[in-house]
């Protein structure tokens, strides 16, 4: 728990299969123990082969995947939604055991299938049993993906319903934004900027013909002044660590109150 007794905000990390998530929670638990922040690592992805960070719970020790497949005769996706169900209705146990531990935050690896976090019930009950309002969502964008209009588009509302399933603040990253050229990165940061701009590039992307659901969509976001407002992240590199924090401790307080500036300092420091 933290310092007053309640459970540490939490970070659900989601994204498409092979958007990064593993990789940020790795990331961040070997950055936030230079800045002397206690994080909390969580797997809840029972179908991970492996994780390279040290979870402080690991789903795999409650539920194993092969044998949810063995014991109710299901393929690896029916054993997913279902490992999914029955991590939910543990729920209350892993709170337990999550509750007599230390910390300041608590980030999340979700499973690699977006869908089996953001469109199951029992994910609700997960986030409202380790405290919906102490709870937020980031969200990774694929880089490949990313690359063309309509990849970036179809991001943008896989984003939009996650947050609106889940009810949680939300920040959307580009994962593995160093393996994107200069000229790359710069557009799709336009793009997420400037939906007018997006707009132009899918109707160019479909040879000048109209994408109507596409673009009544992106209208949509632009009369409620919607736009995801990526932010570069790199785990690799180490770059964009420092927003998750900040975006944390806006939302939450707490753990950056104690280093003011630390976020600036330590980019400051790379450059």
């Amino acid at each position: 728990m933290s310092q007053d007794g309640t459970m540490p905000p939490v970070l659900f990390v989601v994204g498409t299969a092979g958007a990064g998530k593993s990789s940020l929670v790795t990331a961040m638990q070997r950055w936030t123990r230079f800045l002397e922040v206690e994080t909390l690592c969580v797997n809840l992805d029972p179908g991970a082969e492996r994780v390279h960070y040290d979870p402080e719970f690991d789903v795999r020790d409650m539920i194993s995947l092969s044998e949810v497949m063995t014991e109710y005769d299901l393929g690896p996706n029916g054993a997913q939604i279902l490992a999914a169900d029955l991590v939910a209705a543990q729920a209350h146990d892993i709170a337990e055991e999550l509750d007599g531990l230390s910390g300041e935050i608590m980030i999340v690896d979700t499973p690699g299938q977006v869908e089996l976090f953001a469109f199951r019930e029992a994910s609700s009950h997960m986030i409202n049993v380790l405290g919906h309002e102490r709870s937020a969502i980031i969200y990774l964008f694929d880089p490949m993906l990313s690359r063309s209009p309509s990849g970036f588009v179809s991001q943008m509302l896989l984003s939009s319903i996650v947050e609106f399933r889940l009810g949680l603040p939300c920040k959307n990253f580009l994962s593995k934004a160093d393996l994107l050229d200069e000229d790359e990165l710069e557009k799709i940061l336009e793009w997420s900027e400037r939906l007018e701009i997006l707009e132009y590039a899918l109707f160019e992307e479909a040879g000048g013909q109209r994408t109507e659901f596409a673009i009544n969509q992106l209208r949509l976001m632009q009369q409620f002044a919607v736009s995801p407002g990526l932010t570069p992240l790199s785990s690799e590199m180490e770059e964009g660590l420092a927003d998750v924090l900040t975006f944390a401790q806006a939302l939450f307080g707490g753990m950056a109150d104690s280093r003011d500036g630390f976020a600036a300092d330590i980019e400051g420091e790379k450059n």
